[in-house]
């Protein structure tokens, strides 16, 4: 059974105000907590389209379904409908199920404890496993490949844009260091490699383990999440009835950051310069913004679910 636990359930529930009937996507099924609830929800009647690109997360799912009441009656009704594809598929994927448009759509871009916690695929410092960080395992780069082959430059660069990390060029260096004497197989020699060149003095100030913002920025990088997300956005927006709303949670800066700029620019109406008398552009606003600012978790979540302490929800709805 899952270990996975919902981020912002009630947040997320009430903010895409679902009915009876709703035709729902989830974008990002994982361990299928915001599932349960979105089909308590939309039964009878309704339909949730869940897509997730792990095909394990998918596997382990259906193995929890068979001794779970609502998921079996849901799959046997064709209520829940299990789809093996990235997110950004969205369209795709609606149009091989005959859908032209949906009430509601959920991404959560976190990653479930189960798929952290799996030693062999290399997701986490703490676990020791193979350098391979691959959401879907029929892509072909791999961790091991970005940390034995990229050039320095090119890796610092990536976990400064995707990590934060503030050390980058450092760990960078010694990656290339050290990989010039013999490449790197495994997560717990990359983890060592990185508590070594990790200043003492502000590995001590620090709240999370040093490898931490390296490894998210690998796991980013690895499955072209950025790409995925903009997609996915774009296709979301497409794909809503009217009314209907979109729910995205994020854990990283650079996630949030391209919701909220997306968000903002499909919220925008006349983009004219300032000085323009008429306005030429022609271009309306296509969503309503309901977050002004992100929804973060309480500290009661924080404390039950410490991964959710990063967590951002924005939430929108088609004009």
């Amino acid at each position: 059974m899952t270990r996975h636990i919902p981020v912002l359930l009630r947040e997320v529930m009430e903010g895409l105000y679902l009915k009876k009937g709703a035709v729902v996507v989830d974008a990002t099924l994982g361990g299928g907590g915001h599932t349960r609830e979105i089909l308590k929800r939309v039964l009878p009647g309704g339909t949730v389209i869940a897509i997730d690109a792990d095909l394990s997360s998918l596997e382990s799912f259906r193995t929890l379904a068979q001794t779970d009441d609502l998921f079996c009656q849901a799959l046997r009704e064709k209520a829940l409908v299990l789809v093996h594809k990235n997110y950004s598929c969205l369209g795709e994927v609606l149009e091989n199920e005959s859908i032209e448009s949906v009430d509601a759509i959920l991404a959560d871009l976190g990653f479930s404890s189960d798929q952290i916690e799996a030693g062999d695929r290399g997701f986490s410092f703490s676990q020791s496993g193979p350098l391979d960080m691959r959401l879907n395992q029929e892509t072909k780069l791999t961790a091991g490949e970005i940390i034995n082959t990229f050039s320095l430059e090119k890796i610092a660069s990536i976990l400064r844009e995707y990590g934060d990390e503030s050390e980058s060029r450092r760990i960078a260096s010694a990656i290339v260091s050290v990989r010039g004497e013999k490449p790197f197989t495994t997560t717990d020699e990359l983890r060592e490699s990185i508590e070594k060149v990790y200043p003492k003095g502000k590995r001590q100030r620090m709240k999370i383990h040093p490898a931490t913002q390296t490894f998210q920025a690998l796991r980013i990088a690895v499955n072209q999440e950025p790409e995925h997300l903009e997609q996915f956005l774009r296709q979301a927006v497409e794909r809503l009835k009217t009314g209907g709303r979109v729910a995205v949670i994020t854990f990283h800066s650079g996630e949030d950051r391209i919701v909220k700029q997306f968000f903002k620019k499909q919220a925008m109406g006349c983009v004219c310069p300032p000085g323009f008398p008429v306005c030429r552009c022609g271009n309306e606003p296509k969503i309503k913004i309901l977050t002004k600012k992100p929804i973060i978790p309480t500290d009661e979540e924080v404390k039950n679910n410490p991964r959710a302490r990063s967590a951002k929800l924005r939430i929108a709805e088609k004009l």
